[in-house]
């Protein structure tokens, strides 16, 4: 029983930062592929010690341990004469621990050693730590010196204390806390903390997600002098305790998701060292003035609450940022401002805060709400030297169900630029010139824009994901003739247009919904040039009542690359691909990377690709409430690849076969749920 304490001796391993975000700081910025969203699900020790690092551009990267695992790192020497990096020896010495924690994480055998069980909590010692100052994550850099004699250099080990996802409620006792160098307790169900912890060495700790945590005790930062990174996200506390200012090292803050969080104190002022300050998801009604003495500041990440109207009189002296903060934190380089739509306080002052913003020489990325189109006009706004945007423009009432499923919104926020263009009329010169750098576009509610390609195809080539919900007035997405219209209003049109006239040469994921006048995808004067459309991945198309045409013949030679098609509530359709068929299509396959294909309310629906043979590679079909669809799987798709198909039990017994029902096509069958529906 007990833990496991790793020590990693080695020759030659230069060991470069890996970026560990929410692990660190939120749970929304995880790489999913291999951390989970509670911190470190699961680490492989299965193979051979190699397999414990990925390599990287010829340097070699450590994952951190999992889940309150304890880790001692020391020896770490630099032979002079080796030009490639290798581990030489990892030794696994079983220690006895006197607090047990619930079993978390199984480990099989390594190369025949028996390895049983890691327990979920004790000390983290690392020899050689950096972490790099950033703004929103943080890195951790275990550094590789050159080999000195001890005599020369004394070493001491640091000590991180790690017990995560363990439902705690109570919290670790008070002499772990004075021998920790960093504190790892997120993900448990704390609802008290030590009155007056003595912690001299402490410079992290990590709180967030203990949802159960009302209250931070009045002493209890009174001796964390060291302390330089504090995450309190996804807690309930309602404010700081005045001890806060006793932090005279602290740099990094995270409050994010902290919804009964309502006032921020004006003692944040006193912390000077701070450059992270996260204030996402929060309640706090606005910044105090106080927050411009903060000049060391690098990244603000503010959301103020939804204005009540019967606060009115209180708040009508309160500006949601005082005038001048902004303009004073000139080391800013990440900036984010959520207001609520509504606030009016918001629109007394944003002119104001533009100008300012505009000051930021040093700022590469922006999240803001522009009420008014007139507000992107402004004349220093240097929206290429941005790496980041999130702008969202027009002004809206927000709403209390989104009409954009979560998944979708998701995929917005994937994107680094980002244009979200809101109840807008007819298609301005400004918001064209944002959109010739973004890389992900959402049309919501547009009043009178006809066609996508009104704003301008030379302006969308870099456009990678393009959302379009709402839009009354639209009735094709892509008209190519538009393509050959000239612009004088657009200031940076691609060299290569004018001859090749590549359309959404760029797009990999398109969403298109509730288009009540939607006839058509796609309408041009000849066939596309090779490159259009040629990286779209992920196309869905839901409630488009007059929507007949979704591809012509010459359109699917360009999707080679669609691996998805989700088609919802589009009652007027009879096949997926219109117009005439040659003899020479007929004999093609189409869609080639196509692998799964939903039809749901279809009531018009006949076939699936009017005759073509398509996806070869296709793996699952769904559909639902497509009663005169006839049998697919002969002559138009391949069953080969299949792995799934769901449907209605009384519409797939009608379906008629050649030769009879192949018996593996019943093993993949599914009786749909209302649910997929």
């Amino acid at each position: 029983g007990g833990f496991i304490l790793c020590r990693l001796f080695k020759k030659d391993l230069p060991l470069t930062s890996h970026r560990i975000g929410s692990f660190m700081s939120e749970e929304t910025s995880l790489d999913k592929r291999v951390w989970g969203r509670s911190g470190v699900t699961e680490l492989d020790l299965t193979g051979p010690p190699e397999s414990f690092f990925e390599e990287e551009e010829n340097e070699k990267q450590i994952l951190l341990p999992p889940l309150g695992m304890v880790f001692d790192t020391e020896a770490f020497e630099t032979a002079s004469n080796s030009s490639r990096q290798t581990i030489s020896e990892i030794e696994f010495i079983e220690v006895e621990a006197s607090q047990r924690g619930p079993e978390v994480l199984q480990v099989e055998e390594i190369q025949q050693e028996a390895i049983s069980t890691l327990k979920p909590q004790g000390v983290f010692d690392v020899e050689a730590v950096k972490m790099p100052e950033s703004s929103g994550q943080m890195k951790f850099q275990i550094a590789d010196k050159e080999k000195e004699p001890e005599a020369d250099r004394p070493q001491e080990a640091q000590q991180f204390l790690m017990q995560v996802s363990l439902r705690l409620t109570e919290p670790p006792k008070d002499g772990d806390w004075e021998n920790a160098n960093e504190i790892y307790l997120m993900d448990n169900e704390l609802s008290v903390l030590p009155e007056n912890p003595r912690c001299p060495k402490l410079s992290a700790l990590f709180l967030q997600r203990n949802y159960k945590l009302r209250l931070i005790p009045p002493s209890f930062f009174d001796y964390m002098p060291a302390l330089q990174t504090l995450n309190l996200s996804g807690t309930n506390i309602k404010s700081l305790p005045n001890s806060i200012i006793r932090l005279v090292s602290l740099k990094r803050l995270f409050l994010n998701d902290c919804h009964c969080f309502m006032v921020l104190s004006p003692k944040i002022g006193e912390l000077k060292q701070l450059e992270v300050l996260s204030l996402e998801g929060t309640e706090i009604m606005d910044l105090p003035l106080d927050i411009k003495k903060l000049t060391n500041l690098t990244c603000l990440e503010v959301s103020f609450c939804e204005f009540q109207s019967n606060c009115r009189q209180a708040l009508q002296l309160n500006a949601v940022v005082p005038c001048g903060v902004i303009s004073v934190l000139s080391q800013l380089e990440e900036l984010s401002i959520d207001v609520d739509p509504g606030d009016e306080r918001w629109d007394a002052c944003v002119e104001d805060i533009v100008n300012e913003v505009c000051t930021l020489k040093s700022l590469y990325s922006l999240k803001f709400y522009f009420q008014r189109v007139e507000l992107l006009s402004h004349n220093q706004w240097n929206i290429p030297s941005l790496l980041y945007f999130r702008f969202t423009v027009g002004r809206h009432v927000k709403r209390i169900m989104s009409g954009v499923p979560r998944d979708v919104e998701f995929e917005l926020e994937r994107w680094d630029r980002c244009l979200k263009y809101i109840n807008g009329v007819d298609v301005p010169r400004d918001i064209k010139k944002v959109l010739q750098h973004a890389t992900a576009f959402f049309l919501d509610r547009h009043a009178t824009v006809k066609k996508l390609s009104n704003f301008g195809i030379q302006n969308m080539e870099k456009l990678k994901c393009l959302v379009m919900g709402e839009c009354s007035e639209v009735q094709v997405i892509i008209d190519e003739a538009d393509g050959y219209e000239e612009d004088d209003s657009d200031e940076m049109v691609s060299e290569s247009y004018g001859t090749e006239k590549i359309v959404l040469g760029s797009l990999e994921y398109m969403y298109v919904y509730y288009m009540e006048s939607l006839r058509s995808m796609w309408e041009g004067p000849g066939p596309l040039q090779p490159e259009s459309l040629f990286c779209l991945k992920s196309l869905t198309l839901c409630t488009c009542p007059q929507l007949t045409t979704i591809f012509t013949p010459g359109l699917l030679a360009n999707l080679c690359n669609l691996e998805e098609l989700k088609v919802d509530d589009c009652p007027s359709i009879k096949s997926i691909v219109s117009h005439d068929i040659t003899a020479e299509h007929k004999i093609s396959y189409f869609l080639p990377e196509l692998k799964k294909i939903s039809l749901h309310y279809m009531p018009e629906l006949v076939s699936i690709s009017n005759g073509l043979h398509i996806a070869p590679k296709l793996e699952w079909l769904s559909f639902c409430a497509c009663p005169n669809l006839k049998n697919p799987l002969v002559g138009e798709v391949s069953s080969q690849c299949l792995k799934k198909i769901k449907g209605e039990t009384s519409w797939w017994e009608a379906l008629e076969w050649s030769n009879g029902r192949p018996g593996y096509l019943d093993e993949i069958f599914v009786p749909i749920d209302i649910w997929d529906c």
